[in-house]
């Protein structure tokens, strides 16, 4: 019986020290790898339809000759965004993207790479991971 209830005390103090560690903004900010085909999202995602600015921070022959970029947004998070692009890009290259002012809210730019580009009926469907900002002090 003692012993049963001290593995239970071990165990509410082991996961109470997990939901501390997964509270901190460095937790958010830690990639978490994942097994192959499974879901390594760590941020929820949100719908979004915009048209969004890029532009291809490369210097692939490719990058030079079709350097800005027109994206069609289809879902955003903190952690990247999915879009449909007119221009294949090349996985790992690094873009900057520009999402212009909505109503009061300001626009804002970000810095990614590509981690997918694949065909689809509309174009090429691109996800781009964001790369971590510094947190403010």
């Amino acid at each position: 019986m003692v012993a049963t209830l001290k593995m239970s005390q071990q165990h509410d103090e082991t996961h109470r020290y997990q939901e501390q560690q997964q509270a901190t903004p460095q937790a958010y900010m830690r990639l978490v790898p994942a097994p192959q085909g499974a879901e390594r999202r760590m941020f929820e995602r949100k719908e979004v339809h915009a048209h969004i600015q890029g532009k291809r921070l490369d210097h692939s022959i490719a990058a030079r000759r079709e350097p800005f970029l027109s994206l069609a947004t289809r879902d955003l998070s903190i952690g990247g965004l999915s879009a449909i692009s007119q221009t294949i890009i090349q996985r790992g290259e690094r873009v900057s993207v520009y999402f212009p002012p909505q109503g009061v809210h300001r626009g804002w730019d970000a810095l990614g790479r590509v981690i997918r580009c694949e065909p689809s009926g509309m174009g090429y469907r691109v996800a781009v991971e964001f790369e971590q900002m510094p947190l403010a002090a």
